[in-house]
């Protein structure tokens, strides 16, 4: 970094763009507020600030934040990516607004404190928005009051019923969250169930719903409309099966007879949000909106931590009033690569509960439930938090992996360096396991993935359907997660790495090669996130892709595979390695995490978290480093 500052703004943004440390679109925005007759140096470098944080995912730029730290709070320079002598954002700010103070802005025709006016930019108190996301946050902050308020009528005694039914009674009187959130979900016509891996989110939707159904049955009235949606499509998929399973085994349970009825009317099908809402060509517009509302009286959203702030608003226009809306989620999860945490923001403040008195009250006397802990109980809580509920046990996801997925989500260093340490020196059957390596040509990791992914032999198979069908399924068995998608340690440079480990040429179609959908394909019924593999097929004499596909009527006649030409594949890339932000809602017997050799923002406690809970059995961590300053990379 060269002493001298560059002689303009302009020359500044110029080289900004020409290093990607921004978008066109942010520079697009201080030239046309330029056009407007706007020179304030302050205002555009404001205007700029704001844009480039929406790029990074956040709806709002904390001036006081950026007046402390501005290269961390904009995480620029970009770590590994200086650009020569490019100046930086705190030399720029000493020169054009040396202490970012929001009373600069409040005098200018593009900024609007009030927020009812029309320009831009919108600040309130030391938050500067781009209008567009300031009415977003203040459209879902009233429609969501909206719904809060207006609580629909329960048969209390008929749901303390069912829930008996539904629940099994805990004999050493521990409180049963799952019962407690099927109350707290009928009792609102707005909801949030949220919940670590295993925890039991879906096993207290399908009693949820059977609760639902059972109170509208027993007043004679038609069964309710039901729509189940995910931001993706394999989530939506999985969301669908999962109830499916669930439904099934209490249908054959005895004990629940005289829930039939309610059992019946629960027909899952899962879509997309997108499908759900209705896309309509080039716009961001949808069908359905709030003049022409879904069709429907509960509306269920899974992995909502994926869904962005304009999607939420989207959502909440075209749900009407009277239906009930569910939101499914781990909090702690990676957001939307989009802006806005919807889910994150809604469940500030979960994990202490903040329940008015008068809801514990009715929860504990309609779940019969025992008594919350003192701790959980504030008379001052938010509103919102009255209709959170967060499962804190969980019953499938415990054990190493679990306890340094936990140490990382609630930032316990000595846990986290005494987890690492413990798989550092553990047996080659620990479920956690450290490799320590310099580059992606260590022999450890040339040996991991030589292990790791599955070569199944076509001869052990009675036929190439079986082979197949064997093949897609232990694909799902092992996954190469990366914390970034460029770089050398980047998803794209660890899936050619792990091409030539194999002796092939990953971006090029061979027989094995296993690639992902990455946008939504309508024609081909395919969608973003979906993962199929190429095979030489015998039968046809060349490539083609097969996709897991649980209908009866694919292309083949047979029930399991989708066939589709990798010709007809527009949209796809190798997937032996896929970003973390890919895995979301995904789980594989044997995660492998990439670790970048040096700190970058995109490192949070979020994204590792998500990544490391997407092993269910074994985790590999791979880095440069992951011990240093006493495990605090990790």
């Amino acid at each position: 970094m060269t002493d001298t500052l560059v002689p303009t703004l302009e020359d500044a943004l110029q080289q900004w763009r020409d290093a990607n440390w921004i978008r066109s679109i942010d520079v697009a925005l201080v030239e046309l507020l330029q056009q407007a007759g706007e020179q304030n140096p302050a205002v555009l470098l404001a205007s700029l600030f704001a844009s480039h944080q929406v790029g990074r995912g956040h709806t709002v730029l904390h001036l006081n934040a950026l007046a402390e730290n501005p290269n961390h709070t904009l995480a620029l320079p970009p770590v590994n990516n200086t650009a020569g002598d490019c100046v930086t954002p705190a030399e720029l700010l000493e020169q054009c607004w040396p202490k970012a103070e929001p009373s600069v802005l409040e005098s200018t025709l593009c900024v609007d404190t009030t927020g009812e006016g029309q320009q831009p930019l919108v600040l309130i108190n030391d938050q500067l928005y781009l209008r567009r996301y300031y009415l977003y946050e203040r459209f879902i902050e009233a429609d969501l009051k909206q719904r809060m308020d207006d609580e629909p009528v329960v048969n209390e005694e008929l749901l303390q019923q069912t829930l008996a039914l539904l629940f099994a009674s805990s004999a050493d009187d521990k409180i049963n969250w799952q019962r407690l959130a099927c109350a707290n979900t009928v009792k609102h016509r707005f909801s949030v169930l949220t919940g670590g891996p295993g925890t039991g989110k879906t096993y207290t939707v399908v009693r949820l719903l059977t609760a639902l159904q059972h109170q509208t049955l027993k007043l004679g009235l038609p069964p309710l409309r039901i729509s189940l949606a995910a931001p993706t499509g394999k989530a939506a998929a999985r969301l669908r099966e999962s109830i499916e399973a669930e439904l099934k085994s209490l249908k054959d349970t005895s004990a629940l007879a005289s829930l039939t009825a309610a059992f019946d009317a629960i027909t899952p099908n899962g879509k997309t949000l997108h499908r759900l809402l209705g896309v309509m060509p080039n716009s961001r517009q949808f069908k359905h909106n709030e003049r022409n509302p879904l069709r429907t009286d509960v509306v269920i959203v899974d992995e909502a931590s994926m869904m962005d702030i304009e999607m939420m608003v989207a959502l909440l226009k075209a749900t009407p009033k009277h239906a009930r809306l569910v939101l499914i989620g781990d909090k702690d999860q990676l957001a939307s690569v989009e802006a806005g945490a919807v889910l994150g923001n809604l469940c500030a403040g979960a994990d202490q509960g903040h329940y008015h008195p008068s809801t514990v009250s009715w929860l504990e006397r309609v779940a019969q439930s025992p008594s919350l802990p003192r701790e959980f109980i504030d008379a001052d809580g938010p509103q919102r938090l009255q209709h959170v509920v967060m499962l804190r046990e969980s019953r499938r996801f415990f054990g190493p992996i679990a306890d340094l997925a936990n140490a990382i989500n609630y930032q316990q260093q000595e846990q986290i360096t005494e987890e690492l340490a413990k798989a550092g020196r553990a047996e080659s059957d620990y479920p956690v396991r450290v490799l320590d390596i310099d580059s992606l040509d260590a022999p450890e990791f040339k040996q991991l993935v030589r292990d790791g992914i599955p070569r199944l032999r076509r001869d052990d198979f009675d036929s190439f359907d079986d082979y197949v069908k064997a093949t897609l399924d232990a694909n799902t068995q092992f996954q190469i997660l990366t914390a970034l998608r460029e770089g050398p340690w980047g998803m794209k440079a660890v899936n050619q790495k792990v091409g030539e480990i194999l002796g092939v040429n990953a971006n090029s179609w061979y027989d094995g090669r296993p690639v992902m959908v990455t946008k939504n394909d309508y024609g081909l019924k395919l969608n973003n996130g979906d993962i199929g593999i190429a095979f030489a097929d015998p039968e046809h004499g060349h490539l083609r892709v097969a996709f897991p596909d649980d209908s009866d009527n694919t292309q083949t006649g047979k029930s399991g595979i989708r066939w589709v030409l990798p010709s007809r594949l527009t949209h796809i890339e190798t997937v032996y390695a896929m970003t973390v932000h890919k895995s979301q809602g995904s789980e594989f017997k044997h995660t492998v995490m990439v670790l970048p050799d040096h700190d970058t923002p995109v490192m949070s406690k979020e994204l590792l978290y998500t990544g490391i809970t997407r092993a269910k059995e074994r985790l590999s961590l791979v880095g440069n480093n992951l011990f240093s300053q006493g495990g605090k990379r990790v």
